[in-house]
């Protein structure tokens, strides 16, 4: 044998060997796959498959693995690219070594070779196309899952590429194909696309069926429930409400309803209490396990405000931001709690949380919300916080024109009013939603509220949108909507000095058959402060007192941010003060609040300061007739100006300094 066979000979037998080996490896790595009993978003999953990867990297089964590791883990942009490439990865292995396993097959004993290949196949390109989604990369996910529309298995494990791509055009609809070269010019067409989708799913395992009814009788009705479900969806989004409520029926009928989604149709129909118990229904069947904006927290949170239960606005965002921490939802949540303190009164506090809101990336999962309404509603909070600045400082102080650190604060804090508004308005101009969302008041899509969007468009033409509000009110079918058209059309007039017209508008406002005292004190307590507005200018200050304390009734907390000045009688328990006290008793009488004297028509606050040993606080209670309206005690060591504090308890808000 000569010295080139003797080297082929050896050539052949290392390779033989390596065969052998990497056999070995991939027996051990399916071993260790069998053996596995965790959960892929273990960390023992991790260990395991980089040292299946270890063992042989050239085998999909650890790149699975890590895949799915990387996937359940991620909560951020980074996140979701790191397990982009994993995804890939196995992906292309089982395509490379696996091909006759992924090809779809009608024979009984070849499907049952080939099926778990193919239900990992599935599940991966699922998780590649929502990760490409999160990455904001919507393209990219539709030629994901046309990988798996042509493959055309008997069963898809649940994933459906049509209602996929439905959903995709759904979430883009208002980008152009600038942005993305698969869209529609407009927003119709856009939404056209999803409805087309949307269809396709209902006869997508039609040629499946028999399979279906026959090996997978849980997934018979898949591809019909999902045609329901993203019809819905659509419906709502166009507020087209009979067809909304019928496709719901259907999925209640299989057990199949959003609850988070009916009650957003329950809201966009300010029906607040149907959408509080779905909202409810949502929060007890969702285990907090998946990391998805909860719309629900977030929508109930609002309708506590519109409630003036402004704890509640709280704890529920509290406790979903405690359960999820910095997951996708975050952001939201955070927007939420600014909005809630905000209401409460401590501008501090609602900059804070919107401070938060801003510096997050967030992704938004599971939800047809996106960056731009994200983004509008951390500048509007920007914008909220700066100009009710401006009113808080004039609260606090009377004389504020006498003081320069004062008269500097407010120029600073007009200035970014200015630039946040000019930047607000400019959005909405060339928003192409605006009119489905903004100008609806309620829409699905909608998460800025009818309080905000007021402040948002109330210094544009009045003509111009008391004609769009009149319009609607002739339009609309949302019957228990239409008090807040009227609504917007009365502050209009009122903003264009028409005061018969606004008092009119107002009036018949609060006889509306639909005005719900319990869920609406929001929008009660502004009926009021516009007619006390109002009246004030035709100089009939008994309606404008009258309305004045309706205000502060309904929610006080707005009072001391409105340009109405509520009016108190003053008791002080204390017969002598010292010096120290009377500059708290000065600092009290200073804020923008009228003192009466004997007047029982007005709310009258009592002052009781004390001071024993270390314990130096003040009693303070607000009664109104027979009624406590506020009670408590301020402990007022190492703070600067008490007085200012307590004529802010007055109104029900706690401030820290």
């Amino acid at each position: 044998m000569n010295i080139a066979s003797i080297k082929i000979n050896l050539l052949l037998g290392f390779f033989f060997l390596g065969l052998l080996a990497s056999y070995g490896q991939r027996i051990e790595i399916d071993r260790l796959e069998r053996d596995f009993k965790g959960s892929f978003s273990g960390r023992k999953a991790y260990e395991l498959s980089q040292k299946m990867i270890q063992l042989d990297s050239t085998y999909y089964v650890g790149h699975f693995f890590e895949a799915n590791y990387r996937y359940d883990r991620a909560s951020d942009k980074r996140g979701y690219e790191s397990a982009i490439k994993s995804l890939e990865k196995a992906i292309e292995l089982l395509e490379k070594d696996f091909p006759r396993k992924l090809k779809r097959t009608t024979e009984l004993g070849a499907y049952i070779d080939r099926y778990q290949f193919q239900r990992k196949y599935a599940f991966l390109i699922y998780f590649l196309a929502k990760s490409y989604e999160y990455v904001d990369k919507p393209g990219q996910a539709i030629k994901v899952v046309r990988r798996l529309q042509k493959r055309d298995f008997v069963f898809n494990f649940g994933i459906n590429p049509y209602d996929n791509i439905s959903w995709i055009y759904l979430r883009n609809r208002m980008y152009s194909p600038e942005k993305y070269d698969f869209l529609k010019p407009t927003i119709e067409e856009n939404l056209e696309m999803a409805s087309k989708y949307a269809d396709s799913i209902k006869t997508s395992d039609k040629h499946n069926q028999w399979f279906l009814n026959t090996y997978w009788p849980d997934f018979a009705n898949s591809a019909l429930l999902s045609y329901y479900h993203y019809k819905n969806i659509i419906y709502s989004h166009q507020i087209k409400l009979d067809s909304a409520e019928y496709f719901s029926e259907q999925l209640r009928k299989y057990d199949r309803l959003s609850f988070n989604n009916y009650g957003n149709l329950q809201f966009i129909q300010a029906k607040f209490e149907k959408a509080v118990e779905s909202y409810e229904e949502a929060r007890q069947k969702d285990n907090y396990e998946e990391k998805s904006i909860k719309e629900f927290d977030y929508m109930q949170s609002a309708i506590n405000i519109f409630k003036n239960d402004l704890s509640s606005s709280k704890s529920i965002v509290e406790e979903s931001i405690n359960i999820l921490g910095n997951a996708p939802g975050f952001g939201w949540n955070n927007i939420a709690l600014s909005r809630a303190h905000y209401y409460s009164g401590n501008l501090k506090k609602s900059k804070e949380f919107r401070d938060k809101a801003a510096n997050f990336k967030e992704i938004h999962v599971g939800s047809t919300w996106g960056e731009v309404s994200y983004n509008r509603n951390t500048l509007l909070f920007k914008y909220l916080y700066h100009k009710k600045s401006i009113n808080e400082i004039k609260f606090r102080d009377q004389g504020y024109w006498y003081n320069p650190k004062k008269l500097y604060d407010l120029s600073k804090h007009h200035f970014k009013q200015e630039n946040a508004h000019l930047l607000l308005t400019s959005e909405l101009s060339a928003d192409p939603e605006r009119f489905i969302g903004y100008y609806n008041l309620f829409a699905s899509e909608n998460n800025m509220f009818f309080d905000e969007i007021w402040e948002l468009i109330k210094y544009f033409n009045p003509d111009y949108f008391i004609k769009i509000f009149k319009e609607k009110l002739n339009e609309d079918e949302r019957e228990r909507v239409h008090k807040y058209f009227s609504y917007f059309i009365a502050q209009f007039y009122l903003e264009d000095g028409e005061y018969d017209k606004a008092i009119n508008e107002f009036e018949s406002l609060l006889e509306n058959e639909y005005l719900d005292p319990e869920n609406e004190k929001l929008l009660i307590a502004r009926i009021n402060e516009g007619l006390s507005k109002a009246y004030t200018e035709k100089d009939n200050n008994i309606l404008a007192d009258e309305n004045l304390l309706a205000f502060y009734i309904n929610f006080p907390q707005l009072v001391p941010y409105s340009d109405l000045k509520m009016k108190f009688n003053l008791e002080v328990v204390n017969k002598v003060l010292t010096p120290e006290q009377e500059d708290i008793i000065e600092d009290l009488k200073d804020c923008n609040i009228e003192w009466v004297e004997n007047d029982l028509n007005w709310p009258t606050l009592t002052v009781n300061i004390t001071k024993k040993e270390k314990d130096h606080s003040i009693g303070y209670q607000v009664e109104l007739g027979n009624d406590t309206m506020f009670e408590g005690d301020l402990d007022i060591i190492d703070l600067d100006h008490p007085g200012q504090l307590i004529a802010f308890k007055a109104f029900g808000i706690d401030l820290e300094d």
